[in-house]
């Protein structure tokens, strides 16, 4: 993609960054983000040229002033923590259902030609039949997978009933650089990435025999890029790797990594956790050409050398 005029949001977030990393300096590219869980510091190796307003997708006129003149939106901005979304449903509404309204009127209003919205597979909820196909029904089982659905619905809505270009991405779990791993909701490799670098042991729940579908930060950007300018409108698309690793098979690739065995305790399985997940991304790679490019052990290791430098 190049010249476009692009707005990311959420996009000091972690994947909103490496998203905005990839654009710039090829296209013209805002942020909005409200700064709650996103960093400047994210951007630091952004194109000087970046252009951020600090503003929530709560906001309707600040949304409305960043949307003006955009060709592409990026809708990545979001509550994202689907074990924190129990505890704070109403949160999780307000946030990334009526924010993403918000966003999806601006554009129309602002013309717009599409909309890149970032869902989860966690609409696929605790069924658990694999590889994950677009065409299963969704069947969320917290409050933030439901959001993400209705998120889905209004997109495809707004598409039909007011012409603009709306694609849904259902990414999977996406790790590397700049992930947060300060929270209790952090994810896996976050956490423990986190641990290995600052010599703590890891905490692994159950037997760790648990499967997760990991996708590098740096490839869901291309995936998210190619979203933006090939001939997808309407569709849903799985981002992911294709591939489904044991939470074990992590802790071995850290511990030959830092060629030191890495500590683990192990806790009690946790209520609601999908035993197994894997995508199947043949779609994304017909229709985008998408193909991850970046092997696990090798974004590990990125990975860990990011957490090295904070």
């Amino acid at each position: 993609m190049e010249g476009r005029r692009v707005l990311v949001t959420g996009g000091a977030g972690f994947l909103g960054s490496h998203l905005v990393e990839r654009l710039s300096g090829r296209n013209e590219v805002s942020v909005l983000d409200d700064l709650s869980t996103g960093s400047l510091r994210n951007l630091e190796d952004c194109h000087a040229a970046v252009r951020i307003r600090k503003a929530s997708i709560l906001q309707p006129k600040a949304l409305g002033a960043v949307l003006k003149g955009k060709d592409i939106v990026y809708h990545l901005a979001a509550k994202i923590s689907a074990a924190e979304s129990v505890e704070k449903p109403r949160d999780y509404w307000r946030v990334n259902v009526e924010g993403t309204l918000n966003l999806l009127k601006g554009a129309v209003d602002a013309g717009v030609r599409r909309v890149v919205f970032l869902s989860s597979a966690a609409v696929y909820g605790n069924v658990e039949t694999n590889p994950k196909v677009e065409t299963m029904r969704p069947a969320p089982v917290s409050p933030y997978a439901t959001t993400k659905m209705v998120g889905e619905f209004a997109c495809q809505e707004i598409s039909q009933l007011r012409g603009i270009e709306a694609v849904v991405l259902r990414v999977f779990n996406a790790y590397g650089p700049r992930q947060s791993a300060d929270s209790p909701y952090a994810s896996v490799v976050a956490r423990f990435g986190s641990a290995v670098v600052a010599g703590r042991p890891i905490e692994i729940y159950g037997d760790g025999e648990q499967t997760r579908d990991f996708l590098y930060a740096a490839d869901a950007a291309e995936a998210f890029e190619l979203a933006g300018e090939r001939d997808v409108a309407g569709e849903t698309l799985n981002i992911a790797s294709g591939t489904a690793v044991s939470v074990n098979e992590v802790v071995r690739l850290l511990s030959e990594i830092t060629g030191d065995s890495v500590r683990a305790i192990r806790k009690e399985p946790r209520a609601g956790d999908v035993r197994h997940s894997r995508a199947d991304i043949r779609k994304a790679s017909a229709k985008l050409g998408f193909v991850p490019r970046t092997s696990l052990r090798a974004g590990l290791e990125r990975t860990l050398a990011g957490f090295r430098r904070r």
